[in-house]
């Protein structure tokens, strides 16, 4: 009896001990922002993701708690029904531990991760020996690049000032002049001593940049950016306006010439610019020379901004050969140290200029199997009846596989396939009215005007739940082949 009484002891003790380490283990995910007073549950970011909706939260919320409680299967079995988006959110140690497989890229990201971590942990044991070592290196986490501003001027900072500085808020520029004047004010700090700014703040032309800098790092190549600041708050259908008449200006050679004529003249208008960039000239080269030499050498766009954004992102993704190549970002966040101003800015413009170009998502290369390994049967029947349809009637169609969709495509992209555990959203470049005409057995979605401008052209979304009556949709989508 007192034996059967020991092991009771030891296994209580045992799952004591393993819950405890899950305890401990959740709480060295990615830090933790927020509080469910209902619940008093910590809920680390992953669970709230600001691409995905409060639905979606609430999923990955449900499957940390099960996680946390030590529920795995309950935890996998909720999981896999969530949508691929949704569930690629669940970091791979955790999907891995609830009884989920990962791809070999997959392994292998989990491996650098845990080495990462024991990096860490060694560190902080070496920090918790030295508490003002500690202090410094939890304050400086907040921080990329950090610069300190000082007399009207950026500092770039070390560790030292940090200690005895632990109070940090972060701040927000008031409006989008405050970070374009920012910009301006600092542009040898943040774009080095060989460059020149062009301040064109004053103009009323919606569409033509505000500011320009003329780089001349390379005095055998210098090149030509515009300067573009936006706002978390800002209008993205204006910035997306502005950016692509921006690209259309410098990339289309029926463009480039006004363009270059308006450019010259605003720096004729301005004195002070004018004898500055004739002092990098030789005298045998005029303004005008310059900045015909400069549209050939691979001119790109600065965006300038106070936050992440995923669309952004995904525009860079989607349109590789014009925003992917020309457009680069760079992040300023404002923050206050007790009463000093202090700027983090990533990444570096020197970085920017030594890389060419930022890496695209696109550089990893996305396989149709990754669509579908993990879909269930009747999603893939959608997809595979499609496609195949589709490739009898024109064989010279490419089903293309992105990030978030494949898509179907012949000389420009058709249709968009956004494929899901619970159903396929098609996203038809087809105008709503004429589909609706087609379409008698499936919803319907209604797409706002700027989305269908991120599409590129009329379109609406096809909501496909089965294969049932998919003969309507494959015979649309033949008539919009047809029309290329």
């Amino acid at each position: 009896m007192e034996k059967k009484k020991t092991k009771a002891e030891s296994n209580e003790k045992s799952n004591a001990s393993a819950k405890k380490k899950i305890e401990k283990k959740a709480q060295k995910q990615i830090p933790i922002v927020k509080k469910d007073i209902k619940n008093e549950i910590d809920y680390p970011l992953w669970t709230m993701p600001e691409h995905l909706n409060d639905k979606d939260h609430k999923d990955l919320k449900r499957v940390f708690e099960l996680y946390k409680e030590g529920k795995f299967e309950i935890a996998l079995n909720f999981a896999s029904e969530l949508d691929t988006i949704v569930r690629d959110e669940i970091p791979s140690d955790i999907w891995k531990e609830i009884g989920g497989t990962l791809t070999s890229k997959g392994e292998e990201e989990l491996v650098n991760k845990e080495a990462k971590q024991e990096r860490v942990e060694k560190t902080e044991e070496k920090e918790d020996a030295n508490p003002q070592q500690k202090e410094t290196s939890k304050s400086l986490i907040r921080f990329q690049n950090p610069y300190l501003l000082k007399e009207g001027e950026l500092l770039a900072l070390t560790q030292e000032y940090f200690i005895g500085n632990p109070q940090v808020n972060e701040a927000k520029f008031h409006t989008k002049n405050d970070l374009e004047e920012f910009v301006i004010q600092h542009h040898t700090t943040l774009f080095g001593e060989n460059t020149v700014i062009i301040d064109n703040t004053k103009s009323t032309n919606e569409y033509f940049p505000n500011v320009f800098l003329l780089d001349f790092n390379d005095k055998e190549k210098p090149r030509l950016y515009i300067i573009e600041t936006t706002l978390s708050e800002d209008n993205l259908g204006i910035l997306y306006a502005r950016i692509t008449h921006f690209i259309a200006s410098i990339k289309n050679k029926a463009y480039q010439n006004d363009f270059l004529v308006e450019l010259n003249h605003v720096i004729n208008s301005n004195e002070e610019t004018k004898i500055e960039l004739k002092n990098i000239l030789s005298e045998e080269l005029e303004i005008s020379e310059l900045l015909s030499s400069m549209i050939d050498n691979k001119p790109a766009i600065l965006l300038v901004k106070d936050k992440d954004n995923v669309v952004l992102d995904l525009m860079q993704m989607v349109y590789v050969e014009t925003w992917g190549k020309m457009l680069r970002q760079i992040l300023v966040k404002k923050y206050y140290c007790n009463d000093d101003k202090v700027y983090s800015i990533n990444p570096l413009f020197a970085d920017i200029r030594k890389n060419g170009k930022q890496k695209t998502e696109e550089t990893v290369k996305i396989t149709e199997n990754d669509h579908l390994c993990e879909l269930p049967d009747r999603i893939r029947k959608i997809y595979n009846e499609i496609k195949t349809a589709l490739l009898e009637m024109d064989g010279s169609l490419e089903f293309n596989p992105k990030k978030h969709y494949i898509s179907i495509r012949k000389n420009k992209n058709l249709a968009f396939l956004h494929l899901r555990r619970k159903q396929a959203d098609i996203v038809v470049m087809n105008p709503e009215e004429t589909t609706r005409e087609l379409i008698k057995h499936h919803r319907i979605k209604t797409l706002p005007a700027s989305v269908q401008k991120f599409w590129n052209g009329e379109c609406c979304t096809i909501v496909v739940e089965n294969s049932d009556n998919l003969e309507e949709i494959i015979e649309l989508l033949k008539m919009v082949v047809g029309k290329v």
